[in-house]
């Protein structure tokens, strides 16, 4: 396994959203001198008493040349629980396929993930996340197409205008990177200090102090217009 490389990076005081419902992807937006088409098709159980929804979204983009790629996604919330099934074809036919699941039980979200590439090569994706109080829990592992796993697991924690995050990488091989970082927020001024230790045993630290009138808050997302049901 290659040497995973360490980057530090601003950590957003944003840790403790919560995983909100899933939702079929907008349209992507317009390309130079192409164009792209959504149309969405909700359904709904006539039953009262069913408690599950559907929302199918089919896209097209075509580029300048004539190219034409197409995405299909089908979003269904029964209960507790969010699937998710995207396909995806370019415009040489290749396909890439897409199945996520999310289940929430009380205080924990699991999710599960299969995509597979045109080749049939498939990457299997699972993470738990479990809110505690102030304290914010996600276990994960990712397995490619040869049976390869690599295991990630942290934690953030909130106390008051501290956040303190600290996590762990464990690859094929079994070597473990480790990361733990403290972010302070004082009036306008963000503290961030950060450690990276390799599975060399060798660290690296980082100090960072940004100040400003909106220094640590989230960027605040415009909206995007919604396809209409034709």
């Amino acid at each position: 396994m290659k040497r995973m490389g360490i980057v530090a990076s601003m950590l957003p005081l944003v840790l403790t959203a919560w995983l909100s419902p899933a939702r079929a992807d907008d349209p992507p937006a317009d390309q130079a001198g192409g164009r792209s088409s959504a149309q969405p098709d909700q359904s709904q159980p006539q039953e009262q008493g069913d408690p599950q929804k559907k929302i199918e979204t089919h896209t097209t983009v075509t580029g300048p040349e004539g190219n034409t790629a197409t995405k299909d996604v089908t979003v269904t919330k029964e209960g507790d629980t969010v699937a998710r099934d995207a396909t995806l074809t370019g415009p040489k036919g290749k396909t890439i396929t897409k199945h996520d699941t999310w289940t929430k039980d009380g205080k924990t979200v699991t999710r599960q993930g299969t995509p597979t590439g045109p080749k049939g090569g498939t990457i299997t994706r699972n993470a738990t996340t479990t809110r505690e109080g102030n304290t914010v829990t996600r276990q994960g592992t990712v397995t490619g197409p040869k049976g390869k796993t690599v295991t990630r697991a942290a934690t953030w924690t909130n106390d008051g205008n501290t956040i303190i995050r600290q996590g762990t990488t464990t690859g094929p091989n079994g070597r473990t990177w480790k990361r733990a970082s403290t972010t302070t927020r004082e009036g306008n001024t963000v503290t961030r200090q950060a450690t990276h230790t390799g599975s060399n045993g060798q660290t690296i630290t980082t100090n960072t102090t940004a100040t400003g009138p909106n220094t640590g808050k989230p960027a605040k997302r415009k909206p995007r217009p919604r396809p209409r049901p034709h």
